[in-house]
């Protein structure tokens, strides 16, 4: 009896031995680390997190060495359009016998612009010498920019000057005054036009000039009668041909009865400038 006992007792044995070996062989299964998601590249190829890191690190050092130019800036000095612009490097044009600047802080320009103003005032009173001093409007801010009472003089080319009288009116120049045919001088006053169209042909020259049409009317006779060509005029002047007419320099511009705004055209050097 003993020994059956004994034979049972190691037949149990064997089977609970055979089915621990049996667990201990199959896989052991765990569930899926996020941490461990391997990464792509574009075409969906396995990219190394550490090649990765790599490239990062070298293309950052890169950088240190050669760092990139992200934008050009613009040579010259007017950039954009005389109603949608700014300037750089600005000129100021200084004061000067013959003309006085009604606002100093708007009197910048370009350099072509400033030289052109004064060799054109220059001439006007080295003809007429004895004529009284000449109101000089604004040109731009010394950055450029929108300015109160104007859409344009953003870009430092275009410039308010006033015009000569047969008497210094009373507030001028402080203050611009109205021309007609009884208080214009205008035998200053087409000159100091011709002066500024005698740059039309230079880089950065006079592109436009505007002024009232019946002020150009009366500018227009006086040359008549004192022996100014047709051909001249026409060259000169949009007048007689009407208000929107596209002959002539000098054109019509409503409120410039009392002064006149001349325009320069851009600078071979100003590669912004439109």
């Amino acid at each position: 009896m003993r020994a059956l006992a004994g034979l049972v007792v190691a037949l149990g044995l064997v089977l609970l031995s055979s089915s621990a070996d049996a667990k201990s062989q199959r896989p052991v299964k765990h569930p899926p680390a996020k941490h461990q998601k391997q990464r792509t590249g574009k075409l969906g190829k396995p990219r190394s997190t550490n090649a990765r890191a790599a490239r990062i690190s070298a293309i950052r050092a890169h950088d240190r060495l050669e760092p990139r130019e992200v934008s050009s800036r613009p040579s010259g000095q007017s950039v954009g359009a005389p109603w949608d612009g700014y300037l750089l490097h600005a000129t100021e044009l200084p004061p000067g016998d013959g003309y006085v600047i009604r606002r100093p802080w708007r009197a910048f320009g370009t350099a072509t612009t400033v030289e052109i103003v004064e060799r054109a005032i220059g001439a006007t009173l080295d003809a007429f010498p004895d004529t009284h001093v000449l109101a000089i409007g604004d040109i731009s801010a010394e950055s450029g920019g929108a300015i109160t009472q104007h859409r344009s003089h953003q870009s430092g080319r275009d410039v308010d000057v006033g015009l000569f009288y047969l008497e210094q009116p009373a507030g001028y120049p402080d203050s611009f005054i109205h021309a007609d045919d009884r208080n214009l001088d205008c035998a200053a006053t087409f000159k100091l036009i011709e002066s500024f169209l005698a740059s039309t042909s230079d880089d950065g020259g006079v592109q436009m000039i505007f002024l009232d049409f019946d002020v150009q009317g009366i500018l227009y006779a006086w040359a008549q009668d004192h022996g100014v060509s047709e051909r001249r005029l026409e060259r000169i002047f949009q007048y007689p041909h009407g208000r929107g007419a596209s002959e002539g320099l000098v054109r019509h511009e409503p409120n410039h009865d009392n002064h006149m705004h001349v325009r320069f055209r851009c600078s071979a050097d100003d590669s912004a400038c439109q």
